[in-house]
């Protein structure tokens, strides 16, 4: 429930403060958040992809910091919609579930509001240095739309144990397991820009570190959901899924 997230976090009922901005009295019915239960094991970066919201939304949204103390797994987040959004305090959004009107009674003097910069909109093209192919071989199952549901990268089969090298050079934001792609690494290269390499049978690198592009980072495996030794390869742009072939060498 929402109030167990504000007994446990109470300097989020800000007196009379709004966070975040933008809902429709006309639409009242709709809260601009999606309400997230922590699972054991997901991380802030797993649950931003998830989304399609920056890690800094989230974290705002809910006034925590994932590298500092991140949530309980059971713990619920409220997710903001969209990236950009102003979103009212905990107390707004429980009076509107309720059918009243809270923000009403506050007076334009008394609230304080704090606006998250929209997401800056960026060209791929000014940002496709072609990406290095992570490993050699070719792609046994493209990215798109399988049965109805997004397969979000591309598979590149290769042997048990193959070294997996990085994209392009890049800071590891996540590297551990996550549910459906076993182990993980995700890079981040800045600009908006991300890769992620899926199903290692062992990562080599740790959140933190900067590795150069070519760079071994994982070696092929088939944990999680695989049916055969390959690399899942995925670009992730402002937060989103693209073709990788687009990038690749």
């Amino acid at each position: 429930m929402l109030s167990a997230l504000i007994l446990r976090r109470p300097f989020l009922l800000l007196s009379a403060a709004v966070l975040l901005v933008a809902f429709s009295p006309a639409t009242g019915s709709e809260l601009p958040w999606i309400e997230h239960r922590v699972q054991c094991g997901e991380c802030g970066d797993s649950i931003a992809e998830t989304y399609g919201v920056s890690l800094t939304t989230i974290e705002r949204a809910n006034e925590i910091s994932f590298k500092d103390s991140p949530p309980a797994a059971g713990e619920k987040l409220l997710i903001p919609r969209t990236d950009g959004d102003l979103v009212f305090t905990m107390a707004e959004v429980h009076a509107r579930r309720r059918g009243e009107s809270f923000a009403a009674s506050i007076s334009r003097e008394q609230t304080t509001r704090v606006e998250l910069p929209a997401p800056v909109k960026r060209s791929p093209a000014r940002q496709s240095d072609h990406f290095l192919r992570p490993v050699a071989g070719k792609i046994s199952s493209p990215w798109g739309m399988r049965r109805g549901r997004l397969h979000d990268g591309v598979d590149i089969p290769a042997p048990l144990g193959t070294p997996i090298l990085a994209a392009r050079t890049g800071k590891v934001i996540f590297s551990g397991n996550l549910h459906g792609y076993g182990r993980t690494v995700t890079l981040d290269h800045g600009d908006g820009v991300r890769t992620r390499y899926s199903h290692n049978s062992a990562n080599l690198v740790k959140v933190g570190d900067l590795v150069q592009q070519g760079q071994p980072l994982a070696k092929v495996g088939r944990t999680g959901r695989a049916t055969c030794t390959h690399v899942h390869f995925s670009v992730i742009i402002d937060g989103k899924t693209v073709n990788p072939e687009k990038y690749l060498r």
